[in-house]
């Protein structure tokens, strides 16, 4: 995991209104920690550090505790994602009808690996344990869209007519 100051400086200084007025719908106590990060990653896509700074203050927490928090929850993230999350399932049933072998492409493609987003930030991708849907293995979701039954080049194209949407 990167540092938080590593992290502050690649990242823009975001706009604090949206945060602003969902720090203000909660109570000031540390127990609702958890759900106003829910909401501003919501509202942001991830946590950015300058938004971080007004949570600390709100709730009077140390960055230990909060970084502590967000490091703990999988579903959090300090690092601002690519447009169209990709998740890729790695399931058995994906694994072993080839999802290793199309991770291998996006990566050969777009040069990003698990948890990684890709230079033009328009992809994210994640390696899922399962998305439930193995009878359409190998599977992937890109965005809100579900695509199964994909090799390679399928996911290739599919991911190629994302970038032409832009």
């Amino acid at each position: 995991m990167e540092t938080t100051e590593a992290v502050e400086e690649e990242q823009e200084i975001k706009d604090p209104k949206a945060a602003e007025e969902i720090l203000a719908s909660f109570p000031q106590k540390k127990r609702h920690l958890i759900p106003i990060l829910d909401k501003i990653q919501q509202s942001y896509r991830y946590l950015p550090p300058n938004i971080m700074e007004l949570v600390m203050q709100y709730l009077r927490i140390s960055r230990a505790q909060l970084y502590g928090v967000i490091s703990f929850y999988p579903q959090f993230r300090i690092v601002e994602p690519g447009k169209y999350i990709l998740k890729l399932c790695y399931g058995t049933a994906c694994f072993v009808k080839g999802a290793p072998i199309i991770a291998d492409k996006i990566k050969e493609v777009y040069h990003i690996g698990a948890g990684e987003t890709d230079a033009k930030k328009l992809f994210t991708l994640q390696l899922a344990s399962c998305l439930g849907n193995c009878g359409a293995a190998p599977m992937a979701i890109i965005g809100d869209d579900t695509h199964g039954s994909i090799d390679p080049e399928v996911t290739q194209s599919l991911l190629g007519s994302y970038e032409d949407k832009e």
